[in-house]
């Protein structure tokens, strides 16, 4: 399903915006005229991936610091071989803008 979630411009520039949708929540990242969506939770501790850093293409969880490719959802290789942690991949959602606002399918 579908769902109209917001105006692009609800989002600044490298922000995030986290949104309720069908019980779930889902952050979306902005990085100039894109905008990805994925859940807002930590493949590894269930933490909120809002409150981590967000540097254009990955997201970083505050907790351990893992950081996932907002596109595709799969973590830093890097990070999780260092952390031995294995190799969790993050939920990430079919995200259209049209007409100046943001749809997310779930």
């Amino acid at each position: 399903m579908e769902y109209d979630v917001c105006a692009l411009d609800d989002i600044a520039d490298g922000g995030k915006k986290v949104a309720k949708l069908a019980g779930t929540r889902v952050l979306l990242l902005r990085a100039g005229d894109e905008v990805f969506a994925v859940r807002n939770t930590c493949p590894h501790m269930k933490v909120p991936l809002s409150v981590g850093k967000f540097d254009g293409t990955h997201i970083q969880c505050r907790l351990h610091g893992s950081r996932y490719d907002v596109r595709s959802g799969q973590r830093d290789k890097k990070a999780w071989m260092a952390s031995g942690m294995g190799e969790a991949t993050l939920q990430t959602y079919p995200l259209t803008l049209r007409d100046g606002r943001v749809f997310v399918e779930l």
